[in-house]
């Protein structure tokens, strides 16, 4: 999957990949679910470790992907709220999609230790 977003050289070619801005939705979506469960831990946990797992199914997916999205996803929410978006948004939003995709680490790590458990 992700073989196939390199090869996606220029600005222009990114913007009329579906197949990138399904991915893209899709990452927004899960981002998006996961902070509306912080009003729940336990179903945001189960959720995240859930989505983090998934990820072993991709060929050479590396945890270290999961960081990607914190830039974007910071940037987007800035230009989302304008002249909202002050220091403290900003430290609330970094502290929150911090605690997101370390939670999806967790649940990835989980997956690869189960994975590698059922196998012997």
């Amino acid at each position: 999957m992700f073989d196939k977003f390199r090869e996606l050289r220029t600005k222009e070619e990114q913007a009329n990949s579906m197949e990138l801005a399904e991915h893209a939705n899709r990452v927004m979506v899960t981002l998006d679910e996961g902070i509306k469960g912080l009003d729940n831990l336990d179903v945001f946990f189960e959720y995240l470790h859930q989505v983090g797992a998934s990820h072993k199914r991709i060929p050479g997916f590396k945890v270290d992907y999961f960081w990607k999205i914190e830039k974007p996803f910071l940037e987007a929410v800035e230009t989302t709220l304008g002249d909202r978006y002050t220091e403290n948004v900003e430290n609330i939003y970094k502290i929150t999609i911090k605690f997101i995709i370390e939670t999806l680490v967790k649940g990835f790590d989980s997956a690869k230790v189960s994975k590698v458990a059922n196998a012997t």
